[in-house]
């Protein structure tokens, strides 16, 4: 129930993965499951995803989106706190008050508590566009918002997070064996650069709002406004500094609301949050040859990121 408060075990692949004989194993003993073309983690099954698509959003209801490791849980924790006047609940914790309907894991909420939870509602999806919540933006009543962050943070953020956890078949490859595999569209939720375009390009929509990572960094009260805008809401003031200390990245990282730490498995869930940590991990050769690669799958596009 969303106030709860308890310990999330780690992912089981026979409580969690609904048809373990779907799943796949891939090289370094990458483990993924394919759904409707998307490779995904085991524990998005095919029950939950249908159940996410056909789900009739509220006109209030608000659904974040990200490709993963691209700052979707301090995007949440800004939304929640927005949402409500700046306030944390005594009890429970982040997770407990988002719902995330393709994941039979960490999020699992029947349909009927869903429908007896309140307005606003939060949704969480690392779908693309193609596969979103309710259908889309194009054909729900409900809010999405969609954050992107640069693909180079994002490729090194992803890959210490996979490795050696269940729900990735304790992959152990390398860094290299890793950046090939991302860039090829073979790692949980597929290509970056289809996923974040084809939200990218229905950007227009009314009901769908598109933010960077490094814009929240580098002018967070201006996205924030941007935010509160979308969302409706009017807070005053103190109410947006608010939002602003309580979101910061070391603040979170201790806060035990927000840091997920009652979910095994997630320690260490906020690593840096900074933009340039791939400098850490890329070679220059890498380097050359990955901005290469972005270059030419985001040309035309208008989209663009910082790196620095």
């Amino acid at each position: 129930m969303a106030g709860e408060t308890r310990r999330i075990a780690a992912y089981d692949d026979a409580l969690h993965a609904e048809n373990p004989e779907d799943l796949r194993t891939g090289e370094c003993g990458y483990k993924y499951r394919l759904l409707d073309g998307l490779v995904v983690p085991p524990y998005v099954t095919p029950g939950r995803y249908a159940h996410a698509r056909a789900f009739e959003m509220r006109p209030d209801d608000v659904c974040y989106v990200s490709y993963p490791k691209s700052g979707s849980t301090w995007l949440a924790h800004i939304i929640f706190l927005i949402l409500h006047d700046g306030e944390s609940p005594a009890e429970g914790t982040l997770r407990s008050q988002l719902h995330w309907l393709e994941s039979s894991w960490t999020y699992p909420r029947s349909p009927d508590e869903l429908e007896q939870l309140p307005s606003p509602r939060i949704f969480k999806s690392h779908m693309p566009y193609r596969m979103a919540l309710g259908g889309g933006p194009d054909r729900s009543r409900g809010r999405f918002i969609y954050i992107a962050r640069n693909p180079k943070d994002v490729a090194v953020s992803y890959y210490h997070f996979e490795r050696a956890k269940a729900w990735s078949g304790h992959y152990d490859g390398s860094w290299a064996h890793w950046l090939e595999m991302l860039t090829n569209g073979r790692v949980q939720r597929g290509d970056w650069f289809d996923h974040v375009l084809g939200w990218w390009n229905s950007r227009q929509l009314g009901n769908l709002l598109f933010l960077k990572y490094e814009d929240l960094l580098r002018d967070f009260p201006a996205q924030l406004r941007r935010l509160v805008g979308f969302l409706g809401v009017d807070p005053d003031e103190r109410t947006l500094d608010k939002i602003e200390q309580l979101t910061r990245f070391d603040a979170m990282k201790t806060d035990r609301f927000a840091n997920m730490h009652e979910i095994e498995d997630f320690e260490g869930f906020f690593r840096e949050g900074r933009v340039g940590s791939w400098r850490d991990q890329f070679t220059a050769q890498q380097d050359a040859w990955f901005s290469q690669v972005i270059a030419e799958r985001l040309a035309g596009s208008r989209l663009d990121f910082d790196y620095e």
